[in-house]
C-alpha cells in the first residue's frame, strides 16, 4: 500500500514513474533489468530474500541466541556482532508508510536486544573495556533505554570509573523523571546502590 487514505488521481503515473526512476538507479548500481517485473496487476520485486539485509540479520540474531544456549561464547558473540554491524543508521528511516515504520520499528527493538545480549555476554566474561564506547553511543541515542544503561553503569565501573558510572544513573534517572515521570526501575536502582557501596568502600 503506498497511500493510507484517498490515492490522488495521479496515482498511476507517480507509482510509473518511481518505479522507472528505481529501476534506472539498480540497473546503475549492477541489477538486472528483470529485478522489477511489470505485471498486470503492479510489479513484482525479484529477490531471493536471503539477498536482502533485514532477513540476513534477523538470521545472525537467531544463530546466536542459538549458540548462546551452547556455551559456546567466542562463536555467540562473533554472530552478534556480525549482525550488529550491518547497520548503517535508522532503518527505513525515510519511508512514513505504517507497514513500513512497524517494521522498522521491529528491526530496531531486535538490534536494541541483540546488542544488550550481546553486551551482558561480553560482561559476564570480563570484556567490559571493550563495549564502553559502544555503550556511550547507544545510551546517547536511547537516553531512555534503562538495561543499556544498566550496562553501561556495570561497564564502567568494572573499568575504574565508578563516578562515570553512578553519573549515569543520575543522567538515566532525571531524564526519566522529566519526560516520563517515572523513576528508574528496581533493577537499575539496585545496581546503583551496589556501586555507590562500592565507591564508599573504595
Amino acid at each position: 500500500m503506498v497511500w493510507e487514505g484517498q490515492q490522488p488521481t495521479t496515482a498511476r503515473k507517480q507509482v510509473q514513474n518511481c518505479i522507472a526512476a528505481l529501476r534506472r538507479r539498480l540497473v546503475l548500481a549492477g541489477a538486472p533489468q528483470s529485478l522489477i517485473e511489470t505485471r498486470p496487476e503492479g510489479y513484482q520485486l525479484n529477490i531471493e530474500p536471503r539477498t536482502l539485509d533485514a532477513t540476513v540479520f534477523v538470521e545472525r540474531v537467531a544463530t546466536a541466541r542459538r549458540l548462546a544456549t551452547t556455551g559456546q561464547i567466542e562463536e555467540t558473540t562473533a554472530h552478534y556482532r556480525s549482525a550488529m554491524q550491518m547497520w548503517r543508521g535508522p532503518v527505513l528511516d525515510d519511508l512514513d508508510s505504517l507497514v513500513f515504520t512497524t517494521r522498522a520499528a521491529w528491526l530496531t527493538e531486535l538490534r536494541l536486544a541483540a546488542s544488550e545480549e550481546c553486551f551482558e555476554l561480553t560482561l559476564r566474561h570480563g570484556g567490559h573495556g571493550r563495549i564502553v564506547s559502544e555503550l556511550i553511543q547507544l545510551c546517547a541515542e536511547y537516553p531512555t533505554r534503562e538495561r543499556l544503561h544498566g550496562q553501561l553503569m556495570l561497564a564502567l565501573d568494572r573499568d575504574g570509573r565508578n563516578r562515570d558510572a553512578l553519573d549515569v544513573y543520575r543522567r538515566l534517572r532525571r531524564r526519566l523523571t522529566r519526560e516520563m515521570d517515572v523513576g528508574p526501575s528496581p533493577e537499575i536502582a539496585g545496581i546503583y546502590r551496589r556501586l555507590s557501596a562500592h565507591a564508599s568502600v573504595a
